[in-house]
């Protein structure tokens, strides 16, 4: 009779975790593209790779966006890595939070590692930094909102992987279970 209850247990704490789980992407919407599209799996993702488990984007949408994205000659490794992230933020599922009034609302920290990392790279033979003059200032002539809080912010950890987000829950929901297990066939 203690084994059935406990198993039980153990089945229901994992359906609430997927539950929970689901849950939490329902509520996701791509807010780029309006109320209507949810993150889904885009494995075709060619410059966006990061986002591909989890993605507001297709892969025609990222074509189409880096073909108009502008060539800047001398750039850095950094420079270059910064800014296709920042070229791929309609794909990131979590766009709801920062993607407010049609505007991006990108970090100023953000902002000004990009400024950082560019200012050298010459597009249309200037280099950045004579055309703007800090990371701010760059951002708002992207017609970006410049905020410190609830904004986009080029995350290292993020960058080539997927979602961080759904895995982490997971991993809570099975540390639980084999926790809950271990409980249980000690008791």
């Amino acid at each position: 009779m203690a084994k059935s209850l406990q198993l039980s247990l153990v089945i229901t704490v994992l359906l609430a975790g997927f539950i929970l789980a689901e849950s939490l992407s329902q509520r996701q919407t791509c807010s780029y593209y309006g109320s209507e599209r949810k993150p889904k799996e885009s494995y075709s993702l060619s410059n966006c790779t990061w986002y591909r488990e989890r993605s507001c984007c297709t892969r025609t949408e990222v074509t189409s966006t880096f073909l108009g994205m502008p060539n800047l000659a001398t750039s850095s490794e950094e420079c270059r890595n910064h800014m296709n992230y920042l070229m791929c933020y309609f794909c990131s599922p979590d766009q709801y939070k920062w993607f407010k009034d049609g505007k991006l609302r990108i970090c100023t920290s953000f902002c000004d590692d990009i400024f950082s990392h560019c200012k050298d790279a010459k597009y249309d033979g200037k280099a950045i930094d004579s055309m703007y003059s800090s990371g701010s200032d760059f951002c708002m002539a992207q017609y970006f909102r410049v905020v410190d809080t609830d904004c986009f912010e080029y995350d290292v950890e993020l960058f080539g992987t997927a979602s961080l987000h759904q895995a982490r829950l997971h991993v809570i929901v099975v540390v639980l279970v084999v926790s809950l297990m271990n409980y249980s066939w000690w008791t």
